[in-house]
């Protein structure tokens, strides 16, 4: 996720929070039950006050690309304050504690100390290649606390590349492609091989449960439609979809010229 997204993405949930007339435990669990809970892992934060640098416009000259501290002290400040509530938690990897480290943000270390969840991961050095290795020691310290408490954890015996926990390590089988994403292919190639011969095309009709999706968009009155967001509310006779079933049908709506695109998984209605 982009940085301006995540920021982005904050201002749309507040909105809808505001909107939906729900306290703060029965947004939370909304956002739970239909799969919007996540977390950021800000890696190597010790280099992203030198390297980052604010959106610009497209026709911006390359030279006006600079570091912008100003502009991830705010990111830093929206992750540390808002995040919760939204359930966008963030993880911060840095090699230093210090704010001049976490992005400059003024103001914030009071907040660091009393919200933060601090984690130290101690090393041992090799003596002949002097490499860092995991000692399996640690030290944690608890927000609103000042004290670091001894801990540990697992020790590795060698160094992982590969966080698939459902998947094997190496495998010769072709990659799974779900049905949605199948039709979707079909019907590309479908609609190419037919427009060459096509004078004037017919108006695309929408599949049986890609009309009922917009129907249920166009029933609960919305402008723009964010699967992240209706997933858990779309249902036909009682059946649930995935987001990847429920994508499928949004391309349907888009290439019957009844919506656009306007992020990833975000759609904006047509008005009749």
């Amino acid at each position: 996720m982009r940085i301006a997204g995540y920021m982005a993405q904050m201002r749309r949930r507040y909105k809808a929070y505001r909107e939906s007339g729900m306290v703060e435990e029965q947004w939370t669990q909304h956002l739970r039950d239909t799969n919007q809970h996540f977390c950021v892992v800000a890696e190597e934060f010790t280099t992203w006050t030198d390297n980052i640098t604010e959106p610009m416009p497209d026709d911006c000259e390359d030279d006006k690309w600079k570091p912008d501290p100003d502009f991830i002290g705010k990111w830093f400040r929206c992750a540390m304050t808002e995040s919760r509530k939204q359930l966008m938690i963030p993880l911060f990897v840095a090699h230093d504690r210090t704010m001049e480290i976490l992005a400059k943000a003024k103001g914030l270390s009071k907040l660091r100390d009393a919200a933060l969840l601090e984690v130290e991961l101690i090393a041992t050095i090799d003596p002949i290649t002097t490499e860092a290795k995991a000692s399996g020691q640690g030290k944690i310290k608890l927000p609103g606390h000042g004290q670091w408490i001894d801990i540990e954890l697992p020790k590795l015996d060698h160094k992982r590349i590969d966080f698939r926990l459902d998947k094997p390590l190496t495998s010769n089988e072709p990659p799974t492609i779900d049905k949605a994403t199948l039709e979707r292919i079909y019907e590309l190639e479908f609609n190419l091989g037919n427009k060459a011969g096509d004078t004037q095309g017919e108006p695309n009709k929408l599949s049986p449960m890609a009309q009922k999706l917009y129907e249920y968009l166009t029933r609960t009155e919305r402008i723009s439609a964010d699967v992240r967001e209706f997933k858990g509310n779309f249902k036909v006779n009682g059946e649930r979809f995935t987001v990847e079933q429920i994508k499928g049908w949004m391309y349907e709506i888009v290439g019957a010229d009844l919506a656009d695109w306007i992020g990833e998984g975000v759609i904006k209605l047509n008005q009749i």
